[in-house]
Formats: structure tokens, sequence, C-alpha cells
């Protein structure tokens, strides 16, 4: 199925464990079932707190903004505008927004997430 949409148009939502977060999901499971893409926008001090993924690899693409990233028990690392995170699954991870704007990042799984409590936002 081929379609053109406009972000605006999509689908907003809190995920479960986030703080501060919105996301928009780009692309859905349903369109090949092998990925999908969201838009996640965490104003400043949000976060996605310490978690893993049992099956889901994890790529974050930081567009706009700050975040401090700690991936596994390593240090936090401060990652900013072209920063590219690779999280396999089981490595336990934890995002924290920082500086005065929001962070924006493109986020990808694969396979992708089971279904999960997540708040649909208007």
């Amino acid at each position: 199925m081929a379609r053109i949409r406009h972000e605006s148009q999509l689908e907003r939502y809190a995920p479960p464990g986030h703080h501060g977060t919105v996301n928009v999901r780009l692309i859905e499971k349903d369109f090949c079932g092998t990925f999908e893409m969201a838009l996640g926008i965490l104003e400043p001090g949000g976060t996605a707190e310490r978690h893993d993924h049992d099956v889901e690899y994890q790529v974050l693409y930081v567009l706009e903004g700050l975040c401090d990233v700690e991936l596994g028990d390593d240090p936090a690392v401060e990652c900013g505008p072209g920063t590219v995170i690779e999280i396999p699954p089981k490595v336990s991870h934890f995002v924290a927004s920082k500086g005065e704007t929001p962070l924006k990042i493109l986020v990808l799984y694969s396979p992708p997430l089971p279904p999960r409590k997540d708040i649909v936002l208007d």
C-alpha cells in the first residue's frame, strides 16, 4: 500500500515508562511487518525510564536537541543532532532530554513492538 501522509495526520501517544514524551507513529507495524518507526519528542527534563526489550532491536537518531543516554552499565553519554544510538535486545537503556529545547528523535524497532498500554493523545 503506497501512501503519503503528514505527521499532523498521525496518531500521537505517550509510551509507558516515559515522562514528558509524545511520540508520533510514522510507520505502523502493519506496513511491512518487519519494523516500525516513530518520532519521539521529549520536553526538557523528559525521560524514557530504564528498560529493555526482549527481542526488539532499537535505533535512535537524534534530529534536534540534547540528551544523556545510558546503555547497560556504561556511564551516560551526551548525544546531539546526528547521533545514532543502536540498542540490541535485552540491553537496558535510559534517555533524558536536557537543555532548553525539546529533544526530537527518530525511533526504529525491529521487529515491531508487541501490543502495550500506550496512552493515545489527541
